[in-house]
């Protein structure tokens, strides 16, 4: 192979690794809002309108959700990585480090806890994300992160704690109704198919928060340009516009929001006390 080649496809496999936000089925927040640049590229938390639900739990003077005795709801992430949405380099180099997330749920009725979260993007049917965008660099097509937008049919139901451990645990009272609602999606929900924009396991953890009464910040859009340049050179990242926008749910914004609402006394950080039930 030619050193040009050569070099040209160092470039591609350290573009590829952007794609890997997904390998694992689905950081402490560093650079999760960039402004437009230049060339095109942005990234930027989608916001959400209303926090509670019109029905919600909470408690009249506090405004803060309340349950019955012994019913909770935990959200668990697992985004260890520092990402940086800087540019599409700092991407590359930190999902490159620690190239997966993931998050789960758990509830809790009086002696029981019941652990459930959505996996998929195994590669079993077809490509993985990270191998799918990598084949299509290689085949010089015209869009290469268009297969974000392909939907995997590896998906499963995750059942009982996984081979995690979590760097955010977040616990919220619920009432016994609620329980009975979550516990009811997550049986009736189908896990066959996964996709990186609308149903990954940051979807299924905020519909199920949703079904408690609350409503959680957890989506990123990312605005991709036509090209975008790595270490000098400029790569084709899309040609066609329908792919200039990819808004998808991640579990770096849903764990910087879980910490803004237990700093704002809104649920709790259980952190600590879950890893300790791993001992």
């Amino acid at each position: 192979m030619a050193e040009e080649e050569k070099k040209s496809m160092s470039l591609i496999r350290l573009l590829l690794f952007v794609s890997a936000i997904w390998t694992t089925g689905c950081a402490h927040q560093s650079r999760l809002h960039s402004p437009m640049q230049p060339d095109g590229w942005s990234a930027q938390p989608v916001s959400i309108t209303c926090r509670f639900a019109p029905d919600a739990d909470l408690d009249p003077d506090t405004k803060t959700p309340v349950g019955d005795e012994g019913y909770y709801l935990y959200i668990l992430t697992d985004s260890a990585g520092i990402r940086d949405y800087g540019t599409p380099l700092s991407v590359a180099f930190t999902f490159k480090k620690n190239p997966g997330g993931h998050s789960w749920i758990m509830l809790e009725s009086p002696g029981k806890r019941l652990e459930y979260g959505h996996t998929g993007n195994f590669g079993l049917k077809k490509p993985d994300y990270l191998e799918g965008v990598r084949q299509r660099f290689s085949d010089n097509h015209p869009d290469p992160f268009a297969y974000l937008w392909e939907v995997m049919d590896d998906g499963r139901l995750e059942t009982g704690r996984p081979d995690r451990t979590p760097t955010f645990a977040w616990r919220m009272p619920i009432t016994k109704r609620r329980y009975k609602l979550i516990h009811e999606y997550v049986l009736q929900r189908t896990y066959d198919q996964f996709d990186v924009r609308t149903n990954n396991c940051v979807d299924m953890v905020t519909d199920a928060a949703a079904l408690a009464g609350i409503n959680l910040v957890h989506r990123l859009r990312l605005t991709i340009p036509p090209e975008i340049k790595i270490l000098g050179r400029r790569l084709r990242a899309r040609t066609d516009p329908k792919y200039s926008v990819l808004e998808f749910s991640t579990p770096e914004v849903l764990q910087m929001d879980l910490r803004q609402l237990a700093q704002l006394g809104i649920g709790s950080d259980v952190t600590e006390w879950y890893q300790g039930l791993r001992q």
